[in-house]
């Protein structure tokens, strides 16, 4: 069957279901409310569909987020710690207080001078997933290929490449891998910063939206005649919106580092963390540009998906079997997500209070998130084919094929320059 380019209405319509995300499915694990602090789940998917009758695959394009991670951050803590830790010398913490100042006390001990670095379950998450990949894809990534790996100069992206690496090369000795991480590279790894969108005229609304959203997530009364003996006497001395940031922020970090027991999950009401969640949903979608009237921002990602294009192509050119590893950051993975047109991407919409009913970040950019473009060819044949999978999960974009879940690349890439035009 000849395929042909094709944005079905049906498509769109129904992009935003697979994205969605209700209130019964976040209290069924309260972690996702940590956005995109959210631990990697792996793949809901187990069993990947079969290619198309002879068609295997030859080459792989992988492009990955940082395993979990501290926070970027550690004012966070001593912001938080500070407060407590005067309200306690003015006798008027309650004792749920002097317990959160103690779970902070622990946290930032062990995150002290590890601000943004990668934890120790970061680096196993890389290490599972390029366990999956090698056995999900046993006749490629078994024979001697060349593997091309590139990473952030961020260290939590270049130790989560080590870790990929290190883990494919234990399985495959004979694989020849090529690491690299440099300045020189960025663009096509992180995204040209230097691409600058003009601010739109809509975008400074939709950001108070986004603020407002989170200002009234949380019944700050509440929480504060939780921690303190006297209310007005902290207020007093505490900015309480700066306060509770921080503490949501460290809250949400902490499942990534279960080996030290730690939560403050119970400091809020599940639908306080899920109100907050709602709007770091927005605001990251908002900063990625993927809102409607928004500052397109995801035209950073172009040169990156134009260069994932062109690897590929070069590949496919010399027939020679290839693996090419690209280690990023969540703020290059949505908006590629979004470029590529995958379908838990697509769907934003200005009603910012039921955007979660459309988008979830929590599904694209959880800590260790990737997106894998895996080619497959035929014997005498010049037809390639390339699934999507998001998260290690097939997915789909808008563009017809006779072969789904597998599109015919010449096909992927019209709808790529077609949305370009």
């Amino acid at each position: 069957m000849k395929t042909k380019l094709l944005i079905p209405l049906l498509l769109l319509l129904s992009a935003g279901v697979a994205a969605q995300t209700t209130r019964k499915e976040m209290f069924r694990d309260i972690n996702r409310t940590g956005a995109n602090y959210f631990v990697y789940p792996g793949p809901s998917q187990k069993a990947l569909t079969p290619a198309p009758e002879g068609y295997e695959p030859f080459y792989i394009s992988h492009y990955g987020r940082h395993g979990s991670r501290y926070m970027e951050d550690n004012g966070h803590y001593t912001f938080a710690i500070w407060a407590l830790d005067t309200a306690a010398q003015l006798g008027i913490l309650k004792p749920k207080g002097a317990e959160v100042l103690g779970i902070l006390q622990k946290g930032y001990a062990d995150a002290f001078n590890r601000d943004g670095d990668l934890t120790a379950l970061g680096g196993r998450q890389h290490q599972e997933i390029a366990r999956r990949m090698y056995d999900r894809f046993p006749s490629l990534l078994s024979q001697p290929l060349k593997a091309d790996a590139r990473s952030s100069t961020a260290g939590r992206c270049m130790i989560s490449m080590f870790y990929f690496c290190q883990e494919l090369q234990g399985l495959n000795p004979s694989m020849s891998i090529r690491m690299n991480a440099s300045n020189r590279d960025m663009r096509f790894v992180v995204g040209n910063r230097r691409v600058r969108p003009e601010e739109t005229p809509a975008m400074a609304g939709l950001e108070k939206q986004a603020e407002k959203l989170f200002s009234k997530a949380v019944d700050v009364s509440r929480l504060m005649k939780t921690l303190f003996t006297d209310v007005s006497r902290a207020r007093s001395f505490i900015d309480v919106d700066s306060f509770l940031e921080c503490l949501y922020n460290v809250s949400s970090d902490l499942q990534n580092l279960p080996e030290l027991n730690l939560s403050l999950t119970d400091l809020f009401t599940k639908e306080e963390l899920f109100g907050a969640w709602k709007a770091c949903n927005a605001a990251i979608l908002l900063e990625c540009g993927l809102i409607p009237g928004s500052t397109p921002a995801y035209l950073q990602q172009m040169e990156v998906r134009d260069s994932i294009v062109s690897i590929a192509d070069r590949v496919i050119r010399t027939g020679e079997p290839a693996l090419t590893l690209r280690f990023s950051h969540d703020g290059s993975v949505l908006p590629l997500a979004y470029l590529m047109g995958l379908k838990e991407a697509m769907g934003g919409t200005t009603d910012l209070e039921n955007l979660h009913k459309h988008i979830s970040i929590d599904k694209l950019i959880p800590m260790a998130a990737n997106i894998q473009l895996v080619f497959y060819r035929k014997a005498g044949s010049d037809d390639v084919l390339v699934k999507f999978l998001l998260n290690e999960n097939e997915t789909s974009v808008p563009v017809e094929t006779d072969c789904a879940p597998y599109y015919h690349w010449q096909d992927v890439k019209r709808y790529w320059n077609h949305q370009d035009m």
